[in-house]
């Protein structure tokens, strides 16, 4: 068996961030909510019902147990008015 030598290979620092996440995170900043607490989502084209979910805060991921990657129809709410529709939430949770 032989022995790899690694000390010749480079070395580097490598920092991996949740950038979803954190584009969410600033969205929060940018309307002065608290980024932990609020659960917020970024989405594409949120007035077309195919919209796709971008970005999520991490207390949207907890309480609607959604991810990144999702559409509008999978959300408990109507995007177009807001409301939030018990029946889906019953149905799902």
């Amino acid at each position: 068996m032989t022995l790899i030598d690694y000390s010749r290979e480079p070395k580097s620092d490598i920092a991996f961030i949740d950038m979803k996440s954190f584009y969410a995170s600033v969205e929060c900043v940018s309307r002065n909510l608290h980024p932990l607490k609020t659960p917020l989502c970024v989405m594409s084209r949120a007035d077309h019902s195919n919209g796709l979910i971008l970005a999520s805060s991490p207390s949207f991921k907890s309480i609607f147990g959604k991810d990144n990657v999702g559409r509008s129809s999978d959300l408990p709410f109507d995007i177009k008015s807001r409301r939030f529709n018990y029946a889906w939430a019953r149905k799902t949770y």
